[in-house]
């Protein structure tokens, strides 16, 4: 009995074991089997492609604009806030901010420099449309992180406000910058006697223009006073200061008042500028306009079409008369002279009068009652202002890394003519040279001119432009023209056309929020994600990385 119950023990035992050794083994192989199958997916995921972007028919939809596919990573990478993100620009380390300020312009051009990032401020303003960034912005740019309160390079485009504002609100700030050299348009060179005496008379002329502008208060008569207002830099009653007011405290800054006065150089198209020891041999930089001083008014033309009431607005140099507009082009020349002087019997007060005897002043009877028929004398004097400052804007060509970036500041049709055609044109376009052709079929960025307007970016050069080119626009809706008479600005035919041309790799300043201003809703509305190359840390800025 003992020894049954011993060996039925024993067999427990045996089968206990096997049934042990069974469930290590099945455990094994279980494990083995998982450790397997994680395996095969690893290879599998990585195997795997990636999906395809898709096309822009299927995420486009009606009004909006869609990035196109991400390449390097660096459509829409956050940079960090207020500095550079970590790297300056992309693989070439050349990149463009752009500041959110309101209608005007302010850029950070960033390029290699002999001892690391080497920067170029390209104007630095606002008048209308003015959100209060440009404080903000202007302190942005002088911090550790982006210049440390060092440019190698100064540009001022033009004499308006919303080019130069910031140099005049932000003295104080920019007087503590060290600067490598600065480039201003020929136009404003204190040396030069006669561009001297021609600034002197556009100043008058705007003073003039201000206080006879002052009353009015209709749609016309106010855009009017902000193109005024924009050649002085001060509304009217503004005082200035000790250093001067408005754009002319901005000018003081850029001519003397940086912490270490470095060379002013003011130049027009054709010269060859001289650059800062820090980017010689980094960049190249062609001027390309404005036109010779010594061309006169030949290129003073806002727009290619007959002005019969602005052309005329002006004297040969270009000076608007805010007293009258003559009602006829001078290519119409005649005076009372070269008529009988019963041509004029009907306007003569005498005979007018019923008097037998003429009083021989028809002819001056006539010329008063056509200048009373002028549509708005005092607007096409403001406009005709505006036009002679914007043509005067220096239009460089920088060329870094083999890639080239354009900058045309608030150039209008007779700036661009000047290096489009190398000629006056009007009416029908004759073609544009075969030098302009390559250059703008080779350029890899092009700063719109004159914040989208209508009048400052020809037809033929966005016909000739690279297809590949990326292009910022600094600007904001509402402040000047009217969607009505097809003068807003930005044109939205423009926009658009730049959008088909650049395959939507156009984005507006406007598009990014800036302290308490929101992205404007029709921008936002045009592009609903930034381009390949183009991010922004959500408020102030956007970059444009090469």
């Amino acid at each position: 009995m003992a020894a049954r119950k011993k060996a039925a023990a024993k067999s427990r035992t045996k089968r206990a074991a096997r049934k042990s050794t069974k469930a290590k083994v099945k455990t094994r192989a279980k494990t083995k089997a998982k450790t397997k199958a994680r395996t095969k997916a690893k290879a599998k995921a990585k195997a795997k492609p990636k999906p395809k972007a898709r096309s822009k028919a299927a995420t486009k939809t009606p009004g909006t604009r869609r990035s196109p596919a991400t390449q390097n990573g660096a459509a829409t990478t956050p940079a960090t806030k207020g500095g550079q993100g970590g790297s300056v620009g992309g693989k070439l380390g050349i990149r463009v901010r752009m500041y959110r300020i309101g209608f005007g312009d302010f850029f950070l051009l960033t390029v290699p420099g002999k001892s690391g990032p080497a920067h170029i401020l390209i104007d630095c303003g606002v008048h209308a449309a003015n959100i209060g960034s440009m404080d903000d912005c202007v302190k942005d740019m002088a911090s550790a992180e982006v210049t440390n309160k060092k440019l190698a390079l100064v540009i001022l485009t033009h004499y308006h406000a919303d080019h130069m504002s910031g140099f005049a609100s932000n003295y104080d700030d920019f007087a503590q910058f060290e600067v490598g050299a600065v480039w201003i348009t020929n136009r404003l060179d204190p040396k030069d006697g006669k561009a001297s005496k021609f600034m002197a008379q556009i100043t008058s002329v705007a003073h003039s223009l201000q206080l006879q502008l002052g009353a009015r208060n209709d749609p016309d008569g106010e855009e009017a006073q902000r193109k005024v207002h924009n050649a002085l830099g001060v509304e009217l009653g503004a005082r200035g200061g000790a250093n001067g007011g408005g754009n002319a405290k901005a000018l003081k800054l850029l001519q003397e008042g940086f912490k270490n006065k470095p060379p002013v150089y003011y130049y027009q198209g054709g010269d060859t500028p001289t650059l800062p020891a820090e980017l010689e041999g980094k960049i190249t930089a062609d001027i390309l306009a404005p036109s010779p001083k010594e061309s006169g008014g030949e290129y003073s033309a806002s727009d290619n079409k007959k002005e019969q009431y602005l052309a005329a607005a002006a004297d040969a140099g270009g000076v608007p008369n805010h007293k009258s507009v003559r009602p006829f082009e001078k290519t119409w020349p005649a005076s009372a002279a070269d008529y009988p002087a019963r041509v004029f019997h009907e306007f003569d007060s005498g005979i007018a009068e019923r008097s037998r005897k003429p009083n021989n002043d028809g002819a001056a009877k006539l010329q008063a009652m056509l200048e009373n028929m002028q549509p708005d004398v005092l607007a096409a004097a403001a406009d005709k202002l505006d036009g002679t400052l914007n043509n005067q804007s220096l239009v460089v060509l920088f060329t870094c890394q083999g890639k080239k970036l354009l900058f045309v500041g608030d150039a209008q049709w007779g700036n661009w003519a000047y290096w489009l055609y190398g000629k006056a044109v009007a009416g029908k376009d004759p073609g544009i040279t075969a030098r302009a052709k390559e250059i703008l079929g080779s350029i890899d960025f092009y700063k719109v001119g004159h914040h989208g307007s209508t009048n400052a970016t020809p037809i033929p050069a966005v016909g000739a432009l690279n297809e590949h080119a990326a292009a910022m626009c600094s600007t904001a809706t509402g402040a000047y023209g009217s969607p009505a008479k097809k003068t807003e600005v930005p044109r939205t035919a423009l926009m658009d056309a730049l959008e088909t041309k650049t395959k939507d790799r156009m984005v507006r300043s406007d598009w990014v929020p800036a302290g308490k201003t929101k992205p404007d809703a029709q921008a936002k509305a045009e592009l609903a994600d930034l381009p390949s190359g183009f991010t922004t840390p959500g408020d102030l800025y956007i970059d444009y990385n090469l």
